[in-house]
C-alpha cells in the first residue's frame, strides 16, 4: 500500500536555532565582560536562560523525525490531533483556513467518524469563531504547499479506492520535485547572506539600508495579508526581514568578537613592548618582529600585521582601523581600543 507521509520541516528548528544562539553569545559575552552585580551581567544570564530555552525546543524539532500526517488508499492520520485515522469515506468536505498566521485544514466528517474525546465547550466556540472544525490538520510545520495539499485531499475522498494509489504516487513525486527546489532556495538565501554581510562590512550606509528594509518587510509581513491571505508580497517582505534581523545579529557578533580579539592582540603587543623597553632601555624601531614571535592564529595575526606602530621620543602609538572604518589608538591603561 502507498503511502504519503508528511514530515516536520527542519527550518523551524533550524529558524528557532538561528534565533537564540546569538542572544545567548551576546549574553555569555556579557558575563565575562561585566562585573557581577551590573545591571549588563545580570541581563546577560537572563539572555541565556531565556534564550537557552530555544536550543532544547530545536534539537527536538531537528531531530524529531516521526511522520506528522500520514495518507494512503484508506485515510488521513494526524499524530498531533491525537484521533484515529480518518477514513475518506467519513470526509464530507476539507478547506484551508488561516489562524494567526497558521495555516490549517479543516475536516468536516460524518457522524460515523467516532472521536476519542470531546472537545471543551470553550474549544468549540472558539473553532466555530475562527472558522474552524472539530478536527483540523496542522500545517505550520510542514513544508508543503498547503492549497495543493487541500485539493489532493478534497480530490482522493471523491476517488475510488483502486485508483488512490496512483493519486498518492504522483503527488508524492511532486513533494520530491518541490524538496529540490527549496534546497536550492537554501543555497540561495545563504549566498545572499553572505553578500549582504560583506556589503554591511564595507559600506555604514549600506547596512543602514538593509535595516530599513528588513523593518519595511518585517512591518509588511506583519500586517499585509492580500485578498486570498496568501500573497506573494507578504511572502518575500516576510523573508527579507528574516535575512536582515539575521545579518543584523552576525553584524554585531562579528563587531563583538573583533572587539575582543583587538583588546586581546593589543595586551599581549603592549606587554612585549614593554618587555622590550626593560631590556633594552627604549622602545623597539618596529614591531613586526615581535608580532611575528608571538603565538596568533591566523586571523590574530592578520589582524596584528594592520596595526600601525609610531614611536616618539618617550612613547608609542598603536593605530588600528576597527569594522566601522574608524581608526582607534590603544590605551594601556583600560588595555582597550579608543
Amino acid at each position: 500500500m502507498t503511502e504519503l507521509k508528511l514530515y516536520k520541516s527542519n527550518s523551524k528548528g533550524i529558524k528557532i536555532l538561528a534565533l537564540s544562539l546569538p542572544f545567548i553569545l551576546i549574553g555569555i559575552w556579557m558575563i565575562s565582560e561585566k562585573q557581577n552585580g551590573t545591571f549588563d551581567y545580570y541581563m546577560g544570564w537572563f539572555a541565556i536562560s531565556f534564550f537557552g530555552l530555544g536550543i532544547p525546543i530545536s534539537i527536538f524539532n531537528l531531530l524529531d523525525k516521526r511522520p506528522q500526517i500520514i495518507i494512503n488508499e484508506n485515510g488521513i492520520w494526524d499524530r498531533t490531533i491525537k484521533q484515529n485515522e480518518i477514513k475518506w469515506e467519513q470526509i464530507k468536505e476539507s478547506y484551508l483556513i488561516d489562524i494567526y498566521n497558521q495555516k490549517f485544514i479543516s475536516i468536516i466528517v460524518d457522524d460515523t467518524f467516532v472521536f476519542k474525546k470531546n472537545a471543551f465547550s470553550w474549544l468549540s466556540n472558539l473553532n466555530k469563531y475562527v472558522g474552524a472544525q472539530k478536527l483540523n490538520i496542522n500545517l505550520s510545520q510542514i513544508k508543503i504547499n498547503e492549497a495543493k495539499l487541500t485539493d489532493f485531499i478534497n480530490n482522493i475522498r471523491r476517488t475510488e479506492k483502486y485508483q488512490r494509489n496512483n493519486l498518492i504516487k504522483n503527488f508524492n513525486s511532486d513533494q520530491t520535485i518541490n524538496t529540490i527546489s527549496d534546497n536550492q532556495k537554501y543555497v540561495a538565501y545563504v549566498l545572499i547572506l553572505i553578500c549582504m554581510f560583506v556589503i554591511s562590512l564595507s559600506n555604514f550606509y549600506a547596512f543602514w539600508v538593509i535595516m530599513i528594509a528588513m523593518g519595511i518587510g518585517g512591518l509588511i509581513a506583519r500586517w499585509y495579508r492580500g485578498t486570498n491571505n496568501n500573497s506573494n508580497l507578504r511572502k518575500y517582505s516576510e523573508r527579507i526581514a528574516y535575512l536582515g534581523f539575521t545579518n543584523m545579529i552576525l553584524i554585531v557578533l562579528a563587531f563583538k568578537t573583533y572587539d575582543y580579539t583587538t583588546n586581546k592582540i593589543g595586551v599581549q603587543l603592549t606587554n612585549k613592548i614593554e618587555t622590550y623597553k626593560t631590556e633594552f632601555g627604549n622602545y623597539p624601531n618596529e614591531v613586526k618582529t615581535i608580532i611575528d614571535n608571538l603565538d596568533f592564529n591566523p586571523i590574530e595575526k592578520y589582524i596584528a600585521d594592520n596595526i600601525i606602530y609610531k614611536k616618539t621620543d618617550k612613547e608609542y602609538v598603536l593605530e588600528l582601523k576597527f569594522l566601522n572604518h574608524n581608526t582607534k589608538e590603544f590605551d594601556s591603561e583600560v588595555n582597550e581600543w579608543n
